[in-house]
């Protein structure tokens, strides 16, 4: 059993690792050239335009093809900036979700007790490529936020100082530094190749995903329609979203002594479980010898993390 277990291993490993180098290293098709060659001369293109592989492999490309999850998986990716078809991420999550299962049957062993640990930790390794993204994700767009302010009013001086919405965007793609520079960039780039101003900003707005980001392309997408002011309709957004951070600056000084109380709630079962462990190792491993304990403490945890949820859910407040 444990040489089967162990050969099996290897496979796998070997199975998806080659996948994923042959994924990566594969020559580019006619599609990927003519993307490179756009790019190359007109800097980042639509992606509603041309359309990217989902994979390089035909038959998981096939599966992805049309696929709900495949699409916001790709959104998500975009989101994060993060340079990977959707073929290439799921098969990292799958190799990593391999490798720490097999971690958790090596370090246990061969029986049921190995299964025990190696299946929650496969699922953490399927996981955590995920939770990376996302968090990757929330940074930029925070990233962006932080910036928003700032970019609106140089558009705002631009249009006011005579320089078209496209010029003006232009003027403050070169004064920021990344990521909004990049989104600005991308935006230009995409009216250059014929797209609508309105369309690429709501592509820009589909690729961001921020909220505020938003409320600023309502705001210009609607004075392109019915006319008015830009500048001074920029500089009440501006203005709007000074107020917006002012207000959310508020809140959290109110809510930051629950917010740590829940961070207290949350980490002081873990302590003082390792510090019991720690003086009365017998008493503790009672919890995963028994399956009595195993139970009880599978239910802990559960109810831990449900409370430290709430906790948190309760104390975001947004505006």
């Amino acid at each position: 059993m444990l040489a089967f277990s162990a050969s099996l291993f290897v496979f796998l490993t070997l199975l998806l690792g080659a996948i994923g180098v042959r994924q990566l290293s594969q020559g580019m098709t006619a599609a990927d050239r003519r993307v490179q060659a756009l790019r190359s001369q007109a800097g980042p293109v639509r992606e509603a335009v041309i359309l990217r592989q989902l994979s390089g492999i035909p038959a998981l490309r096939s599966f992805l093809t049309n696929n709900a999850w495949a699409e916001r998986t790709s959104l998500d990716l975009q989101r994060a900036n993060l340079q990977l078809r959707v073929g290439e991420y799921l098969l990292a999550r799958a190799l990593l979700a391999v490798l720490l299962f097999f971690l958790g049957l090596l370090v246990v062993g061969f029986r049921a007790q190995g299964l025990l640990l190696g299946i929650p930790l496969g699922t953490l390794g399927f996981m955590l490529p995920a939770f990376y993204v996302q968090l990757r994700k929330r940074r930029r767009r925070r990233a962006i936020e932080g910036q928003l302010v700032e970019t609106i009013t140089l558009i705002a001086n631009a249009v006011r100082s005579g320089f078209g919405f496209l010029q003006s965007v232009q003027v403050a793609a070169r004064q920021m530094p990344p990521p909004i520079a990049d989104e600005l960039d991308h935006l230009v780039q995409d009216i250059n190749l014929g797209v609508s101003a309105e369309q690429a900003l709501l592509d820009m707005g589909q690729r961001v995903g921020s909220y505020d980001l938003d409320i600023v392309i309502t705001a210009i997408i609607i004075q392109r329609s019915t006319g008015g002011n830009l500048s001074e309709i920029l500089d009440n957004v501006a203005e709007t979203m000074r107020e917006r951070e002012r207000v959310q600056g508020e809140i959290n000084t109110l809510t930051a002594e629950k917010r740590l109380t829940g961070n207290i709630l949350a980490a002081y079962p873990a302590v003082l479980a390792g510090l019991i462990f720690l003086i009365h190792p017998d008493l503790m491993s009672v919890l995963w010898t028994e399956s009595a304990g195993r139970a009880l403490l599978a239910l802990a945890v559960t109810l831990q993390v449900i409370g430290f949820i709430v906790i948190r859910r309760i104390v975001a407040i947004d505006i």
